[in-house]
């Protein structure tokens, strides 16, 4: 049987493949399921910004009591809603590419801010994991930039 912590990395590294797939149609101008590179790219990359942003309403939960909670509860808000206009941008696809990309370091320093100055255990490797998948998806973003 697998630990947590197994399942935890290979859900956090598989996590990334939508993301890749996103590129890859891009790159060879080709759909799936009828859907653009970009509309993949752009749809998952929401969703995980909003997900992630979860992260931090569970971290305020854990320091409820204390500011950092309430300032944890407001930017998991914030994030969720930038993900949110990022649909929107129907039609500016680099804009929205770049408030994601935006959004999801803000949302790294956020949460490894909050869990520092609340002193919140992580699993171990998280935050190693939460580094590398973090550069991993910004440097997609930052690819998708240059391809469209």
């Amino acid at each position: 049987m697998q630990s947590n912590q197994t399942t935890m990395f290979q859900l956090g590294y598989l996590g990334l493949l939508p993301f890749i797939s996103g590129l890859v149609l891009l790159m060879l101008n080709e759909t799936l399921f009828e859907l653009s590179g970009q509309q993949i790219f752009i749809t998952y990359s929401a969703i995980i910004l909003s997900f992630l942003s979860g992260v931090l309403w569970g971290a305020a939960l854990e320091g409820f009591d204390n500011t950092l909670g309430r300032t944890a509860l407001i930017l998991s808000n914030l994030f969720a809603l930038a993900a949110w206009a990022a649909l929107l941008l129907d039609g500016y696809a680099k804009l929205a590419v770049a408030l994601l990309a935006i959004g999801f370091l803000a949302v790294w320093f956020a949460e490894k801010h909050i869990r520092t100055n609340q002193k919140a255990a992580s699993p171990e490797g998280y935050q190693t994991m939460r580094n590398r998948l973090t550069i991993g998806v910004v440097a997609m973003h930052l690819i998708f930039l240059m391809l469209a």
